[in-house]
């Protein structure tokens, strides 16, 4: 029986990156916030929590870019301020080169057409009362001017083209196995021509011997459709045989970035050659330092100040990290790390230099 990525590899691939193909999608600074309850009654300083802590990532036509990380780390809700389900604390997202905050109202409704989602659960993000056509139509219906025959049609259209027959139109979500229930979601992602797709765990709610189908079916649409993808993971091996490129998070920002077949082979920042160690190796001969991370990840309502891994880290340098916040340095060709363990932070900061962690990453 061949894994996953073997049968992947069996097809042609992802498509190599034009570096200069357009940007589609944007983000700079972005943050998110959350005020929590706190205080007696009601007063005094509440608490905030940073699920997102100034991120800055590009995405591509064409590109698939990946973020991995552990649970909580602030994968999700960036997905959520990409398709305006949640408002940013800070920061722009671009599309196209245009502030989504500043477009008018015309320009935010096409911006949301062109930015669709698939779910981690195909069975909960579709609606059980409601048959397949009227599930892949009503994006249609709401965003649209078509007719009914148009619709009809379109939607015949996209259920074939995500393996699907016409005629399971007809059908409820419950007369299909976890596989199909999933092509029905990306049908429905894909039914308005959208330029991105935003990918939440599209395959680890399935049987692994699915999961292959559904990524292959996702590497065809790219190809077909110069689609840019945004894919949160867990499955190490998906991210890097799917994605260009791979942005490691932690505590809400981003440690490590950069093409993924460097970062898979080559991973600079301790966290993400812990969180490579703990992967499963492709094939069972294959070894790999165990490196074991102490403690629990902090609370992103309390991070530590300097660099927010400096806790865990079994590599940690001085008070450096524990006081200045480093910035992402591109060590090398297209990989960028946020570590004291790269630049000439340390050595400024042992000769008492007292600068702001921004200049960090400017001199680096």
């Amino acid at each position: 029986m061949t894994t996953i990525q073997e049968q992947i590899q069996q097809k042609e691939g992802i498509r190599p990156l034009d570096v200069n193909a357009e940007i589609i999608l944007e983000t700079r600074g972005l943050a998110k916030h959350f005020e929590l309850a706190g205080g007696f009654l009601g007063f005094g300083n509440k608490p905030t929590l940073k699920a997102v802590d100034g991120i800055d990532v590009i995405v591509r036509a064409g590109e698939t870019v990946g973020l991995v990380g552990e649970s909580g780390c602030g994968k999700s809700t960036t997905a959520k301020l990409l398709l305006g389900l949640e408002k940013p604390t800070a920061g722009q997202i671009f599309f196209k080169g245009e502030d989504f905050t500043k477009m008018s109202r015309a320009a935010k409704r096409d911006y949301r057409k062109n930015v669709q989602a698939v779910f981690q659960d195909p069975w909960s993000s579709l609606n059980p009362r409601m048959r397949v056509k009227s599930i892949v139509a009503e994006p249609l219906q709401i965003v649209t001017k078509m007719t009914k025959g148009e619709i009809g049609t379109r939607v015949s259209e996209v259920l074939e083209e995500v393996g699907l027959n016409a005629y399971q139109a007809n059908l409820y979500p419950h007369e299909f196995s976890g596989g199909q229930r999933q092509r029905i979601g990306v049908a429905r992602a894909l039914a308005l021509n959208p330029e991105v797709m935003i990918l939440d765990e599209p395959v680890s709610a399935l049987d692994v011997s699915i999961r292959a189908q559904i990524l292959n079916l996702l590497v065809d649409l790219q190809k077909e459709h110069n689609l840019a993808y945004l894919m949160i993971a867990h499955n190490l091996a998906t991210v890097r045989y799917m994605c260009h490129t791979t942005a490691v998070m932690y505590l809400g920002g981003i440690k490590e970035i950069g093409d993924s077949e460097p970062i898979f082979s080559n991973p600079l920042h301790p966290y993400t050659q812990a969180l490579i160690s703990a992967a499963l190796p492709s094939h069972p001969d294959i070894e790999r330092e165990e490196i074991i991370l102490p403690g629990e990840v902090p609370s992103p309502v309390d991070p530590p100040s300097g660099c927010t891994f400096n806790p865990r880290c079994p590599v940690k340098i001085g008070d450096v990290c524990e006081q200045w916040a480093p910035g992402l340095t591109e060590e090398e060709t297209s990989h960028w790390v946020s570590c004291h363990l790269y630049g000439d932070a340390k050595e400024r900061f042992d000769a008492g230099e007292a600068i702001p962690a921004a200049a960090v990453e400017d001199d680096a």
